[in-house]
């Protein structure tokens, strides 16, 4: 690996219950009614068991209509309508579309979506948070993805979403474009395919190490440079072995970390450098870095 150093800029209860019933037919005659009429008796005979009660017919779900769970997983299982009014109504269904169809068709505010359950009419729901958080939100992690939201793209350079880190991103969402040229004419810009169109996103979408490298405040000793010619030519001081921590009583404290930046800026003032991790070339952050992946130092 290797580094650029840049100098700054209730219910109902059913019991069933087996009776005997006893039917005397007391003061019965055969035909006449008269006198001396033998009685018959029933005794011994069981009843009919009671026939238990039918389960309720699960509510339509439709929209308007709220279920017992919430974005962007369902907890439970399974999912059913109850009134908006319980504490436990999660979600709100704002639109039904096409089953299958809810990245395309939902609406833009939609946390998420579910399949309708058997025995509906077979679509997708479209959801939204009764109560805060919203993944569907802009940068938040979930829903439809969308200018503002944040990227993960592995080496299979299939787009997922995921939440944001900071402003920039990781791998923010600038814009999605026909060609892959729109995307190119932009400063620290990538283009990646995505269903028949190209998205375009800033650095930071290969990161699998999400926050500083380094703890704000902490001390670093002297790095080993070297200079290195430049991807767009001149030169660059590399870093050789990366920076290294040091408690900052010591005397080889070198210089302190002021702040962590995407690496489409340079690090402003009490920062004396911008150190650069990558394993791309010329020190250019092209591989699988930590996000942020510039680190502000301050010399001591």
């Amino acid at each position: 690996m290797r580094r650029r150093l840049s100098n700054v800029r209730g219910p109902r209860v059913v019991v069933a219950v087996t009776a005997l019933v006893t039917a005397m037919a007391a003061g019965c005659s055969s035909g006449n009614g008269g006198a001396g009429s033998t009685p018959s008796s029933t005794a011994g005979r069981p009843s009919a068991q009671p026939s238990p009660a039918p389960s309720p017919t699960q509510a339509a779900w439709a929209e308007d209509a709220c279920l017992d769970v919430s974005m962007p997983k369902p907890d439970v299982q399974p999912v059913a309508v109850i009134d908006c009014s319980q504490v436990t109504a999660g979600v709100r269904i704002t639109r039904l579309v096409e089953r299958g169809q809810g990245a395309g068709k939902c609406p833009r505010d939609a946390d998420g979506w579910l399949d309708t359950p058997a025995g509906q009419d077979p679509r997708t729901a479209c959801l939204r948070n009764s109560r805060a958080p919203h993944p569907g939100d802009p940068g938040k992690g979930g829903g439809i993805l969308r200018v503002g939201d944040c990227t993960l793209i592995g080496d299979d350079n299939v787009v997922q979403e995921r939440e944001c880190y900071d402003a920039h991103g990781p791998g923010k969402i600038r814009s999605f474009t026909k060609t892959k040229k729109g995307c190119e004419n932009r400063a620290w810009s990538y283009a990646y395919k995505r269903e028949g169109s190209y998205t375009c996103v800033g650095p930071g979408a290969p990161a699998t190490k999400i926050g500083p490298q380094h703890e704000l405040g902490s001390c670093l000793t002297a790095p080993k440079t070297k200079k290195r010619k430049g991807i767009f030519g001149g030169t660059v001081t590399a870093i050789v072995g990366g920076l290294k921590d040091v408690p900052c009583a010591s005397k080889k404290a070198w210089g302190k970390v002021v702040g962590a930046i995407s690496a489409e800026f340079e690090c402003k003032r009490p920062a004396d450098y911008s150190v650069t991790t990558s394993s791309g070339i010329g020190g250019l952050p092209l591989g699988p870095d930590p996000y942020p992946d510039v680190t502000c130092v301050r010399r001591l």
